[in-house]
């Protein structure tokens, strides 16, 4: 017998199978989902299995949230003969998704927060955005291994900051570049703060010390623009990023989420000493004592921005991975961590419909997996 037949009688077993894993003590949405799939595969056109398994798909694309999914199952279930007896499961389900996605076109930000969605309808494969770092960290076991500027792996010819013992540079060129942009700030409690804080910390730190010399190591002139700054007026996505400046960029990072509102106390009394810990630092090992022993508000303005930035960082890194190769069998190698002020806004979801893919000079590219309708949010994974 040709094995490529259709068969009915299998469809049904693999359907049943599917049934159990959809059981609510159960709950295996994929493993039952790859089961209808087979099922489908299986089935004659035109049966009944198989309008029944689009039918199995429909609820748990309902189960999942992802409505427009639900409602093509629902159209393929009616066009293989779902049996008329049922059609009142699939009329109650077409009703629910369609009002679930009518809710969530129609959404505030009071419930998602800052949040992506397409104006136009996204086909699998579209590139929506292609973006570049603001920050960017090596991960620890990576220090010795790649440049702390430019990511760029050099084993064998990495040279080392005359300050620390933990970042090392490709070239000169680098080690003046990185000085110049952030280690300047990071360079005497770096060793400190990978052991206290971890990679959080360093980020956190980097990022403020990016901020700075932003605004030309003048720390009256930051808090200056700061206070001057209307946060619900910063979008990165209407911003022109040919022509902005790094005061721009820089904006569309600190209007990050930090989460804050939804902490606990133990949470905020954890960050809260750690803030301190980090402040005290910096004003003993690094040049920003002095200036904010000259000027208390300065001092002031680097704590806020500390507790500040631990949260953003918390909430918005990304991992950078490469591939690795063990035993013959590639594997994901996270090398470094970075962030994306506007890949950032993407929210999360189990079943996302957007991927991130880092590209080879360590900018990160987003390409739609599954069609997403106009006016639909863009989700990404955060695992």
């Amino acid at each position: 017998r040709n094995d490529g037949n259709k068969d009915n009688e299998k469809a049904a077993q693999l359907r049943s199978a599917g049934n159990k894993m959809v059981h609510p003590k159960v709950k295996r949405y994929i493993e039952a989902m790859k089961l209808y799939n087979e099922c489908i595969a299986f089935s004659a056109k035109g049966s009944e299995e198989r309008s029944l398994a689009y039918g199995n798909r429909s609820f748990i694309c309902l189960k999942m949230e992802r409505f427009e999914d639900c409602l093509q199952n629902i159209r393929l279930a009616r066009e293989s003969n779902y049996p008329k007896h049922l059609s009142g499961k699939l009329d109650e389900r077409e009703k629910e998704a369609k009002q679930a996605l009518s809710k969530a076109r129609n959404q505030n930000a009071s419930k998602y927060g800052r949040h992506v969605v397409t104006k136009r309808k996204l086909k699998v494969g579209d590139v929506v955005m292609i973006e570049k770092p603001f920050v960017t960290v090596a991960k620890e076991t990576f220090q010795y291994i790649r440049c702390d500027f430019c990511q760029a792996k050099r084993l064998f010819t990495l040279i080392p900051c005359e300050g620390c013992t933990v970042a090392m540079y490709c070239s000169e060129e680098c080690i003046s570049k990185a000085y110049g942009k952030y280690h300047r700030y990071e360079c005497g409690v770096l060793r400190d703060l990978w052991t206290v804080l971890g990679i959080s910390g360093v980020i956190a730190l980097r990022m403020i010390a990016i901020a700075i010399t932003t605004f030309d190591n003048d720390l009256e002139k930051l808090k200056d623009h700061l206070d001057a700054l209307d946060e619900s007026k910063v979008d990165g996505f209407t911003m022109d990023w040919k022509k902005a400046t790094l005061q721009d960029v820089f904006n569309t990072v600190h209007v990050l989420c930090t989460n804050q509102e939804r902490r606990n106390i133990k949470e905020l009394a954890g960050l809260t000493f750690f803030t301190v810990v980090m402040h005290n630092h910096l004003l003993e090992w690094t040049e920003l004592g002095p200036a904010c022993e000259a000027n208390p508000t300065a001092s002031k303005l680097l704590l806020d921005l500390i507790l500040r930035y631990l949260q953003i960082t918390e909430c918005n890194y990304k991992l950078l991975t490469c591939i690795k190769i063990t035993n013959r069998n590639p594997e994901d190698e996270t090398f470094t961590t970075s962030c994306y002020p506007l890949i950032s806004m993407l929210n999360h979801s189990c079943a996302p419909n957007v991927r991130r893919l880092i590209l080879p000079d360590g900018r990160c590219a987003v390409i739609v997996i599954h069609t997403v309708a106009k006016g639909g949010q863009l989700f990404d994974n955060y695992e």
